[in-house]
């Protein structure tokens, strides 16, 4: 009889893991370990162009993805470091938009949301989007008219293959980029601060050096 409890026991644990493995499996999986600092160094470095960019009178809209649902510990140790930086500028946010996405499509912000956000933001504020960068149709773009509001992006990965990126600078549709690096130096030491991570892993793209960025990552794209 003392057998037969313990058992049943031992199959009722058994059941209950399997039902909570289950569910983790459903919702994404177990997250493996990540490196945080080139993550933490990505949102540092948008938080510091924005602030450059912003203008008195202006405010900060962000525009992340949702991880409610479908866990992404990248985006959220880069938009917690976003957020330090700018409390630590006594800066805040109007608002952070947190879109759900298709993890089986591209990661894109649907071009009418932002157009809506680029067109009824205050002169002199700072949009922060990452998730890329507008993506609009040219009817979209003249529609728009002048744009007197800031647009900083996470355009990491495939994003510069994807869309031209001194296309948007020339349409005003970008004022800082933030892109994965190709040619990642090796080191044995590991870098000590914030900017030496941001400059091991990613490059800043703005127009005033746009051609030259471009040009040094189709240099290095295998």
């Amino acid at each position: 009889m003392r057998n037969r409890k313990v058992i049943q026991a031992l199959a009722s644990l058994v059941t209950l893991g399997s039902v909570i493995a289950m569910v983790i499996t459903l919702r994404g999986g177990f997250s493996p370990g990540i490196e945080s600092q080139p993550h933490q160094a990505a949102g540092w470095s948008m938080a510091r162009q924005t602030l450059s960019l912003l203008k008195p009178g202006g405010q900060v809209l962000v525009i992340t993805r949702d991880t409610t649902e479908f866990k992404n510990p990248a985006t959220d140790i880069q938009l917690a470091s976003f957020k330090k930086e700018m409390r630590r500028a006594k800066v805040s946010l109007s608002a952070v938009q947190a879109l759900q996405t298709d993890a089986l499509r591209p990661m894109e912000v649907p071009s009418g949301d932002f157009m809506n956000w680029i067109h009824n933001s205050p002169e002199g504020s700072v949009i922060v989007s990452f998730m890329g960068p507008p993506v609009l149709s040219a009817p979209q773009r003249k529609q728009l008219g002048e744009i007197k509001t800031a647009i900083v992006a996470f355009c990491p990965g495939s994003w510069p293959d994807r869309i031209s990126l001194r296309s948007l600078f020339e349409q005003d549709l970008l004022d800082a980029a933030i892109v994965s690096r190709r040619n990642q130096p090796s080191s044995a030491t590991k870098p000590h601060n914030m900017q030496a991570w941001f400059d091991q892993n990613f490059m800043l793209v703005t127009a005033a050096n746009v051609g030259d960025q471009l040009a040094a990552l189709e240099k290095h794209t295998p």
